[in-house]
């Protein structure tokens, strides 16, 4: 069966399609764990420059 994806840079993804990517990601690119790495580094450089955090707040505990 041939999935197929939108070709979208992952740079212009939101932080909702970079997170619906992630969730699909076992399903269409099992054991891809550069694409994983890629995503997850993309929505964190996505939340970073997107959302307000208070001076309190932090992104890792």
């Amino acid at each position: 069966m041939t999935q197929n994806w939108g070709m979208k840079p992952v740079s212009s993804m939101t932080a909702t399609e970079i997170c619906a990517a992630l969730d699909r990601l076992d399903e269409v690119a099992p054991g891809d764990t550069a694409l994983e790495l890629a995503l997850r580094r993309e929505l964190y450089r996505v939340a970073s420059e997107d959302w307000m955090f208070d001076e309190d707040s932090v992104l890792v505990g």
